[in-house]
Order: C-alpha cells, then structure tokens, then sequence
C-alpha cells in the first residue's frame, strides 16, 4: 500500500511503501528520511522494510513498469 506524505521541511511529496515478510516477525522501529533533504519524517514499527521515494520518482518507476507489462515479445 503507498501512502503519501509531505516533508515539513522541504515540501516534497514522498510516497511510502512498506513491504512486509512473508512470516510474522518481531517487529522493529525504523526512522523515515525525506530523500531530497534527509530530515527525520517519523518512526515506524514494522516487520518488514520502507522504500520512500519522491512522488515523482515513483511515477516514473510505475510508468516503467506498466511498459515493460506491453512490451511483445520476439518469436523464436
């Protein structure tokens, strides 16, 4: 699930995706940066991780990825 938020600091929209394990773990505290300015956005507990990008790095990643979807493979 991604969830978007605004640095106080810069005002850069950030866009938070967590990935979770596939079995339940003990969870652990982990600091969320703002990646343009690196200022502390808050503490999250998870079993998993966080990718946090710019919103717009990650549209242009999920355009990517809806292109390499339509690409036609080559015959063989």
């Amino acid at each position: 699930m991604e969830e978007l938020i605004k640095c106080e600091n810069c005002q850069t929209t950030v866009v938070i995706v967590e990935d979770n394990l596939f079995y339940s773990d003990e969870k652990s505290e982990v600091q969320l940066s703002c990646p343009v300015c690196n200022d502390k956005l808050e503490t999250r507990s998870t079993d998993g991780w966080f990718f946090v990008q710019t919103e717009i790095e990650f549209k242009k990643e999920k355009e990517i990825e809806s292109k390499k979807e339509r690409l036609p493979y080559p015959m063989m």
